[in-house]
């Protein structure tokens, strides 16, 4: 793997390296830059955006970033990726240095190369936005990573970093590759009109906005965000029975989840947790997903983590999150009164933790997050109202969302990050902004009248189970 030059730019200087021209709109993020030198001698862009203010990131979080923009685009195969309904770049690191040969005798058949590769580190996605494709914003995925941090959530969210590439080379390799391969395959109908798209832009006869939020550099390369996702995809348990459709419909299904009727019941957090489960294996569809001896101690996770993704959703609009929940699995107990996890690879109770009596449960992940914060996305939490008669909330979580409307209101640290290193439009920053002050007022207005209870820890169910938690004795006003 490269390791290319990495300067830090700061204000200004980053924007004027980013945001190439006035007439080619590029996404004006700032943060450390790592240069790359393409074939055709235009320096492509990786770049670790600022952090959020008060965001906590770990050690795991800086290792992947900075694994990311270590990435050479030139010394690593690319395929196009295809099972999706919009078009994606894979990155694979290989034995040898024969990309060309890698990407035509493994790329061509459309699935996924890891297997011949050595490693798969990310992936590579742009913005695409047509009448006749699926929806994608690339820097919907790097305002999801921050602010997830921001929030401190438990569901996993991906770590995002900005890149830009040689658009002549990417259609050489990846775009026209990838047409070639779905022209015959039915069933493809947006992800063939987004790699249509894309070809257009990348050859200059695609024009206007849906063009100029994937141009920089006067038109010479795209940009896009470089992630990577993990875990297995929920069914009916956590994304709900998508009975009624796409839409509205499937956005109130998720809400007769077992964790969501939790939220929306006033007993106590592990009582209504159990009586849960039963109420939603009423419906035949959930029962084959639900299992009825579910611990009452996932249902209480999965608490926080609807509460976690439909605020993040709520506030940067989210258009496409129903049936696109994953998780992995994690072992979770606790030692020394503080609450702690790992992978769990297998059933089988790792030896060192062992006397401490670990629960293994899932964890939630988002990791498709590109269908928010621009302009035209349904917002289906709103929508669908997923805030509103909720009798549990997490204090911290809370606390967190009231601190960051407020910043937003006074047009403070967090509100200037949105567009000065996030790369978002004014009009952009404003709606997340009301969306912020809009999800705390409602949440503020129930907890003062006494209907809402900031209650939900579900580590104290580890900490005391069976024990009922008593009455929350939490402030609705938030701590200086």
């Amino acid at each position: 793997m490269m390791r290319s030059k990495t300067v830090t730019l700061i204000c200004a200087a980053a924007l004027s390296m980013v945001w190439a021209s006035a007439d080619v709109s590029a996404a004006p993020v700032s943060g450390e830059v790592t240069e790359f030198r393409a074939a055709s001698g235009l320096v492509e862009q990786c770049i670790r955006i600022t952090d959020f203010p008060g965001a906590h990131y770990t050690k795991h979080d800086r290792k992947t970033e900075k694994d990311y923009c270590e990435l050479d685009f030139a010394k690593i195969a690319v395929c196009p990726k295809l099972w999706s309904t919009s078009p994606g770049t894979i990155l694979y690191e290989i034995d040898g240095t024969d990309y060309a040969g890698f990407e035509r005798e493994h790329c061509a058949d459309g699935h996924h190369a890891k297997a011949a590769a050595l490693h798969h580190p990310a992936n590579f996605k742009v913005s695409v936005n047509a009448s006749d494709t699926s929806a994608t914003y690339a820097p919907s995925s790097w305002v999801y990573y921050h602010l997830s941090r921001y929030f401190r959530t438990g569901i996993h969210v991906p770590v995002a970093v900005y890149r830009s590439t040689d658009a002549q080379e990417h259609n050489r390799r990846v775009t026209k590759p990838a047409l070639a391969i779905v022209a015959n395959r039915h069933g493809l109908g947006m992800l063939r009109a987004g790699w249509h798209f894309l070809d257009a832009v990348e050859t200059g006869r695609q024009a206007g906005s849906g063009a100029n939020a994937v141009l920089t550099d006067n038109g010479r390369q795209i940009f896009g965000v470089m992630l990577d996702s993990k875990g297995d995809r929920y069914k009916a348990e956590f994304n709900g029975t998508r009975e009624s459709g796409w839409g509205s419909g499937q956005n109130n299904d998720f809400q007769q989840t077992a964790p969501f009727l939790a939220l929306r019941d006033s007993r106590p957090v592990a009582e209504a947790a159990e009586l849960s489960i039963r109420e939603a294996r009423k419906n035949p569809r959930m029962a084959k997903s639900l299992a009825a001896d579910t611990p009452v101690e996932q249902i209480a996770f999965w608490m926080k983590d609807v509460l976690e993704i439909t605020l993040l959703d709520y506030i940067l609009g989210q258009q496409d999150r129903i049936g696109n929940i994953d998780f992995t699995w994690r072992w979770f107990w606790i030692e020394d009164g503080t609450l702690q996890t790992r992978s769990a690879h297998d059933k089988a109770i790792p030896a060192d933790i062992a006397a401490l009596n670990p629960l293994r449960l899932r964890q939630s992940a988002i990791n498709d997050n590109d269908a928010g914060v621009r302009a035209g996305y349904a917002d289906f939490a709103a929508k669908t109202h997923m805030l509103e008669g909720l009798r549990h909330y997490n204090p911290g979580l809370y606390q967190q969302l009231g601190r960051l409307a407020a910043d937003f209101e006074a047009r403070g640290p967090a509100w200037t990050w949105l567009t000065a290193s996030a790369g978002l439009s004014s009009k952009e920053a404003a709606t997340i902004a009301r969306r912020t002050g809009e999800a705390f007022a409602l949440l503020q207005a129930d907890c003062k009248s006494g209907a809402l209870k900031l209650d939900l820890e579900p580590t104290q169910l580890l900490m005391a189970p069976g024990v009922a938690a008593g009455e929350a004795d939490v402030s609705c006003d938030i701590a200086s």
